[in-house]
């Protein structure tokens, strides 16, 4: 996904855990997150509520990247205000498509 994200001209970094996507969240340096529910140490939820009270001014776009389609984690993650939730296996085209419609033209 980081490949077919900077195929496409965007920056990307990558977090391996839910601690270092707060870490690099919480510099300011970022337009987007794309992160996945279920990451080690905080899941995808903690890591958006964390993300949104750090980030109140200028809120940081979120997509969030789930295999668990079910009502409970949909609702969970609009309650804490995701900006788009996909369902794995993940569309390229797709997320391209919302990365572009969320931040702009890379």
């Amino acid at each position: 996904m980081a490949y077919f994200l900077t195929s496409h001209g965007y920056e990307v970094s990558a977090a391996l855990d839910g601690n270092r996507a707060v870490e690099l969240g919480a510099t300011g340096d970022y337009a987007l997150a794309i992160l996945d529910v279920h990451m080690p140490t905080y899941d995808g939820i903690e890591v958006l509520q964390m993300l949104r009270r750090r980030h109140v001014l200028h809120p940081l776009k979120i997509i969030a990247l789930t295999g668990d389609s079910t009502t409970v984690t949909r609702d969970a993650l609009e309650d804490a205000g995701v900006d788009e939730v996909m369902t794995k296996p993940v569309d390229l085209k797709t997320l391209v498509a919302h990365v572009k419609e969320l931040i702009g033209p890379a």
